[in-house]
């Protein structure tokens, strides 16, 4: 049994102590003398106050003693201890698209998960979600078509701080195991932030990369000279070889599904929009632009590509078959300059490419000095107490002490008005 709130219970333990002491000051009529002069003698009682060496009223003191202890025990949220093992283990599965070999990885995952510690695994990809009862078989025959596009490694450590809670409460440390080829693109600027979060060393098992090329694309048709997006994708607009991106400035139409499932990429963007523009930060990978733009709506699901400054999805991504759709939810305006900004630029490129479409493996894997920051200088697992969150564990025995407390205040009212009653 240990407290939530030990403070609680020690000021209850020194508010009992006062009442004892308090007791301790009996308080009684004085001698009563006969006297002549009766009439000089006030109506009320007389009382002094004297100390004692034994308190009175042993019932109520005791009422009242028990009365504070059980409510400061309440305040104080007591919660029995639970057994705890030695170490327990969240496991981190890249699941993206980085990932040469999924197959690999999901066998690398299950060795070390089959070694008998308590095991939490967690796959991520732009997003992370727990797999209470890992099916590592029916994982291995879905590894063939593996989400696209790089994983987030800041996902994926914000969901391992909030398994590890649960897991310390059973184990007096928790070890974090990576299985992923830690794609430079997983990294951004709060993954280093969030690691530091973890009090304990992080275990990276790299598997290899996925090695693209950055093939050859182009747009299905050439968009108008006095397009906003012009500017942005002018090399994609001569006829060539490689894979084709359908541009649709309107709604999802049966065509456009045909080609998406046929291996082709339909962005639909309305670009030109009437909504009002606005100061907007845009973001997009470590693409970063603050300009007047006007927002659209976009579908709930789907892989968010870029985000709004607020955190809202600016363009989503959804397979369909062997290609995928996309829908972006960003109006350029028809005057103005964003178009020519680099930044802005290489966003148009991003949302515009062909499913999948990645860069050379040398400008992906990340480098020994960014793996060595995410390992850590720490060598050790984190150890379960730095993990626990005692503050939002719920105690039980707390409502059952309220009620005591609350049937021990009656009791004590109804002891101390009898007791005044009798002394009338």
């Amino acid at each position: 049994m240990t407290f939530l709130a030990p403070w609680a219970f020690a000021i209850a333990g020194i508010a009992a102590a006062g009442m004892v002491l308090l007791h301790l000051v009996a308080r009684s009529r004085p001698a009563a003398y006969v006297l002549p002069t009766t009439r000089f003698i006030p109506d009320r009682r007389t009382l002094v106050s004297r100390a004692a060496t034994r308190p009175r009223d042993l019932l109520l003191l005791a009422l009242r003693v028990l009365l504070l202890l059980s409510a400061g025990a309440a305040f104080a949220r007591p919660v029995r201890t639970p057994a705890r093992g030695a170490i327990a283990r969240v496991l981190l599965l890249d699941r993206s698209s980085s990932v040469a070999n999924a197959r690999d990885a999901v066998a690398r995952a299950r060795a070390i998960a089959s070694d008998g510690v308590p095991t939490t695994v967690i796959a991520f990809d732009t997003t992370a979600r727990v797999l209470t009862m890992p099916a590592w078989d029916s994982l291995s025959a879905a590894s063939v078509a593996p989400w696209e596009g790089a994983g987030s490694l800041s996902a994926a450590l914000v969901a391992a701080r909030r398994a590890a809670g649960a897991l310390a409460e059973r184990a007096d440390s928790v070890q974090l195991v990576v299985v992923s080829p830690i794609d430079a693109r997983a990294l951004d600027a709060a993954t280093l932030r969030i690691r530091a979060q973890w009090p304990g060393a992080v275990r990276i098992e790299r598997v290899v990369l996925r090695a693209d090329s950055s093939a050859p694309w182009r747009l299905e048709r050439a968009l108008s000279p006095d397009d906003p997006l012009g500017p942005a994708v002018i090399a994609q607009l001569s006829a060539g070889a490689g894979k084709v991106t359908r541009l649709s400035r309107s709604a999802a139409t049966a065509a456009d599904s045909a080609f998406a499932r046929a291996g082709g990429t339909v962005v639909h963007w309305d670009s030109t929009s009437a909504v009002r523009a606005r100061a907007e930060g845009l973001a997009a990978g470590e693409d970063v632009v603050v300009a007047s733009l006007g927002r659209t709506t976009v579908p709930l699901d789907g892989r968010v590509l870029a985000r709004w400054a607020d955190g809202t999805a600016a363009a989503v991504e959804r397979r369909l078959d062997a290609g995928c759709v996309r829908d972006v939810g960003i109006a350029v305006p028809a005057g103005g300059d964003i178009a020519l900004h680099p930044a802005f630029q290489r966003i148009v490129r991003t949302l515009l490419a062909p499913c999948g479409q990645m860069v050379p493996e040398q400008a992906l894997r990340a480098d020994s000095a960014a793996v060595s920051l995410l390992v850590g200088i720490r060598r050790s697992a984190a150890p379960g107490a730095a993990l626990r969150s005692e503050t939002n564990r719920y105690s039980p025995l707390a409502t059952w002490l309220l009620a005591l407390a609350l049937l021990l205040a009656i009791t004590e009212l109804t002891v101390r008005r009898r007791a005044t009653g009798e002394g009338a």
